[in-house]
């Protein structure tokens, strides 16, 4: 009877020992570490795209070329003649006349205004490659601008003429002003096409 009390208790204790071989960790073990989790996917970085310059405005109106208040120092006291469409002057070959004003009083005072549109870049390096050799100084403006000038000296009448293209954004402005101040009605005009 003792002998059968001694291998029940054996058995129970290896029935208990191959339970815990199959249970859950046995006591002070460590746990199983489990996979770490995959990650996430970062977001794909952003494309900034900047916006197309905006459409400008040309005048179609010689008589609202600028402000009133510089048509009044420039031009006012003048006549106009004409479309200007006849006049050549430095401009892309593909360069479509948008607006061509010219004005005169006697023999030695005038301004002619003519403005085209052209392919932007074909505009940049058309005035880059030709007019510094047509004896323009040129320089870069503040928003990007390709600004030319040159003076040339009357041969009839003793006033200079003052010649200014202003190249951007595939507008092509060319000034002619002859004893008369053309920078207040350009910088006008600069500022209805591309206003700040």
């Amino acid at each position: 009877m003792r002998r059968s009390r001694v291998v029940r208790a054996a058995l129970a204790v290896s029935f208990a020992a191959v339970l815990a071989g199959c249970g859950g960790p046995a006591p002070g073990a460590s746990p199983t570490a489990s996979a770490p989790p995959a990650p996430s996917p970062s977001p794909s970085p952003s494309v900034t795209v900047s916006p197309p310059p905006a459409p400008v405005a040309l005048p179609v109106d010689c008589a609202a070329v600028g402000s009133a208040a510089t048509r009044a120092a420039t031009v006012d006291l003048m006549t106009e003649y004409g479309d200007a469409a006849e006049f050549e002057r430095p401009a892309p070959p593909d360069a479509v006349l948008a607006l061509g004003c010219n004005w005169i009083e006697g023999d030695a005072t005038g301004y002619l205004l003519l403005i085209s549109q052209a392919d932007a870049g074909a505009a940049q390096d058309h005035a880059e490659a030709t007019l510094p050799g047509a004896g323009f100084s040129c320089q870069v403006g503040d928003v990007g601008a390709y600004i030319c000038t040159q003076t040339l000296t009357g041969t009839v009448e003793p006033v200079d003429t003052i010649e200014t293209i202003y190249v951007r954004d595939g507008v092509w402005i060319y000034q002619s002003a002859t004893n008369t101040d053309g920078d207040a009605l350009l910088t006008d005009l600069v500022a209805g096409i591309w206003p700040a």
